[in-house]
């Protein structure tokens, strides 16, 4: 998992699709930067079609390196920099600089990090649970479940969720209603009794 942030946001504003009825990966990259979009305010709307193009890096390069060169095209003048609270020696393009909204603009380094991280552990929850319903281990009988895998503890709605077990059919992608992280940084993993497999 990417490194995890442990500030806080708002509820989510969006409704976003269960997994079931998004069914192409492309779909499940976008819904996942709408939702981070919306429920985050850091980044305009119309920022929408360059996060998706940064998830689509195939998670080889981590979000904060992505979006640092991101900001490093044509630069704010330091007066201009200086205006948003940023040291004249900061990379800060043009282009991220109008993608900010006044949310975004009190932390101008972090915002479209933020929102990209965020949307990746929506899509890498994505995989876990395609990948358990494809590679076959959820039909055997030592598949219990899928458990919490949290990396938040400090917040109320994912911490107490920590090492619990739910049907594969209840696990969301998207955060959970009230999360209070910005990232929403939480997995899964498969839950398996590996001695009712052994004895199997």
């Amino acid at each position: 998992m990417w490194p995890f942030s442990k500030s806080k946001t708002v509820a989510t504003k969006t409704q976003p699709k269960p997994v079931v009825a998004v069914s192409t990966i492309a779909e499940v990259n976008r819904e996942a930067v709408r939702e981070a979009i919306s429920t985050l305010g850091l980044v305009k709307p119309e920022t929408e079609n360059t996060i998706v193009r940064f998830l689509e890096d195939k998670m080889e390069t981590h979000p904060r390196q992505t979006l640092t060169q991101y900001r490093k095209s044509e630069q704010l003048t330091k007066e201009e920099k200086n205006a948003i609270g940023l040291r004249s020696t900061a990379s800060m393009s043009r282009q991220a600089f109008e993608d900010l909204t006044e949310i975004g603009l009190k932390e101008p380094l972090k915002a479209h990090e933020t929102v990209l991280l965020r949307a990746t552990f929506t899509v890498q929850r994505h995989r876990t649970i395609r990948q358990l319903m494809t590679s076959g281990v959820a039909a055997d009988k030592s598949f219990k479940g899928i458990k919490y895998d949290v990396l938040n503890m400090d917040c109320p709605i994912c911490g107490p969720l920590h090492g619990k077990t739910i049907k594969l059919d209840e696990a969301s992608i998207f955060p959970l209603k009230g999360c209070t992280c910005a990232t929403a940084n939480f997995g899964y993993r498969a839950d398996i009794d590996f001695l009712d497999a052994w004895n199997d």
